[in-house]
């Protein structure tokens, strides 16, 4: 789906459009959390690096004391000093 076409589809189901695609919903607070919606699970996992798979790639996060707050099938929290995220397409 397309841009307006999405919209329109997301709007009458009342469905957010990162739903209808799977793609990563990724809500950062300042440098102390991170929240991701639409996961595919942790890859790896330290203090100082995460990496999340997600449709058509994973999630990069550096920082410091970055902790797994909370985790489900679908949600992520992680907490911690956030210094990077970054998204890539590919496989690890």
């Amino acid at each position: 789906m397309k841009g307006r076409t999405l919209g329109k589809v997301s709007q009458r189901l009342g469905i957010p459009p990162e739903v209808l695609l799977n793609v990563p919903r990724i809500e950062v607070i300042g440098q102390l959390q991170l929240r991701l919606e639409n996961h595919l699970g942790i890859e790896h996992y330290d203090s100082e690096r995460v990496l999340i798979r997600v449709t058509g790639g994973y999630l990069k996060i550096l920082g410091h004391q970055l902790v797994v707050g909370w985790i489900d099938h679908n949600e992520l929290v992680l907490t911690g000093r956030v210094r990077q995220v970054t998204l890539q397409e590919g496989k690890l």
